[in-house]
């Protein structure tokens, strides 16, 4: 289908292809958002996405968005008997060109597991290796992989390990091999769960923004940390921690650069939902580089039944930050609505950047307003509560959007859009749709959003 651009409420230029086509890229599939890359590009210009199937197993289907043609293979069949979003694959392309996919189950087992590609472009089954699986000292779930060329091509995979904690483990040897798990950030006593959401310029840096907690128990606040060289650095490029001397104890205040504060207490003079979203707790989406090397982020704050219903009356405000060099600058920029389900009620539409240009930002909402800002306290719904997606662009950092919608028409929910890296397209959103009732629920498709070649 051909899908023409439409602008909407804003005053910054939009600048849209014309005319973008809308495919089906799996048939059956929906994912988390805590494990990456989701989905990458293949150098014939295919994209391989990794997914959940309904029936819970965990899959990857090469995509080509040329013509549409697209093949499915299963990765693992044993988590059937535990169907669940949180285990779709991490992708990572390994410098001959081969995929490295990297998953875990939910916080089953103590181990991953790894398959590699037999070679650059896999199309089939008989084109992946045998499943290999890798012990950790705990249960472990998540999974998000990135290779350093700068640091010979090691792979580092930052996942939910060691105290319910941030943990990396490293391998400098194309995944054959993992050096002993290493704690990152520590906080709680086991069941404290700071979320993390990462992105590398694929030579020598990886960036996080993370949570105190899981926003349903913890205030969070959101902070931003950069790990280069062998030490994280905060926001400014001021060290924090060297690898020898991890974990870094967050409960002691040795943390990252502050992103989002949580506070309860009224705004100030000259403040307002720019700074905060008062007893709104953070979580966090998506970050990337801008062409300046600075980094871009998205993250969502929650209230709890603000419209007076119980959890259909909880409301979360979508975010998008920018570091300008000396401090995070963030702007309120689209009501999101309500949270998903009444046992996640911090799970939201989504939210992702582009990363070949992040002053691209892509949102699902079922508010039926989501560019009505000057009320936080009646946000009304869609008919049906409906998830529709839209596609936003700034061109002064932040501060002003233009809006245009993408699934004006749909009778299904649209959730979680996610951009593949180093696409060369005018546009290349992938998101799912259908009936999504939880993360162990779920019958849904995803769709792909294809522009023209740069």
């Amino acid at each position: 289908a051909l899908v023409a651009g439409v602008m909407l409420a804003g005053n910054a230029p939009l600048l849209v292809a014309a005319e973008v086509e809308e495919r089906i890229a799996v048939r059956d599939g929906t994912w988390t958002w805590f494990n990456d890359e989701r989905a990458i590009v293949l150098p014939g210009g295919a994209w391989l996405i990794g997914h959940v199937r309904s029936d819970g197993r965990i899959a990857i289907t090469r995509f080509d968005p040329s013509d549409g043609r697209a093949s499915e293979t299963v990765l693992n069949e044993e988590c059937r008997v535990l169907k669940d979003d949180h285990d779709n694959p991490s992708l990572t392309r390994l410098a001959d060109g081969r995929v490295l996919a990297l998953y875990a189950l939910h916080s089953v087992e103590s181990r991953f597991y790894a398959r590699t590609s037999l070679h650059a472009d896999p199309r089939t089954a008989a084109d992946w290796g045998p499943e290999r699986p890798y012990a950790t000292p705990i249960r472990t779930c998540y999974s998000n992989t990135f290779r350093l060329t700068a640091e010979k091509d090691a792979i580092f995979n930052f996942h939910r390990c060691i105290n319910f904690n941030p943990t990396l483990s490293i391998s400098r040897d194309e995944g054959a091999t993992w050096e002993p798990a290493i704690h990152v950030i520590q906080t709680g006593t086991g069941r404290a769960r700071p979320y993390p959401r990462y992105c590398s310029d694929g030579v020598k840096r990886i960036d996080l923004i993370y949570t105190d907690g899981h926003p349903a128990t913890t205030e969070n606040s959101i902070y931003h940390l950069i790990y280069e060289a062998g030490a994280f650095r905060g926001s400014d490029g001021k060290p924090i921690a060297k690898m020898g001397e991890l974990p870094m104890n967050h409960d002691a205040g040795v943390r990252g650069t502050l992103l989002y504060t949580y506070a309860t207490a009224p705004w100030q003079p000259g403040q307002g939902p720019d700074d905060y979203i008062p007893a709104g707790r953070g979580w966090t989406w998506d970050i990337h580089y801008a062409k300046d090397g600075a980094p871009r982020a998205v993250f969502q704050a929650r209230r709890a039944d603000v419209m007076g219903t119980g959890f259909q009356g909880d409301r979360i405000y979508y975010y998008y930050a920018r570091w300008d060099g000396a401090r995070w600058q963030k702007r309120f920029i689209a009501q999101a609505g309500r949270p998903l389900y009444v046992t996640e009620r911090d799970y939201g539409g989504g939210m992702a950047l582009d990363p070949e240009d992040p002053n691209v930002v892509y949102i699902s909402s079922n508010a039926r307003e989501p560019f009505r800002l000057g009320d936080l306290d009646d946000v009304p719904l869609n008919a049906h509560d409906r998830y529709k997606l839209y596609r936003g662009v700034t061109r002064d950092g932040g501060a002003t959007f233009r809006w245009e919608p993408l699934t004006r028409a749909s009778v299904q929910d649209n959730l979680r859009p996610i951009v593949p890296e180093h696409h060369g397209r005018t546009e290349a959103l992938l998101w799912f749709r259908g009936r999504y009732t939880k993360y162990q629920d779920f019958q849904t498709e995803i769709v792909a959003r294809i522009g023209a070649k740069r």
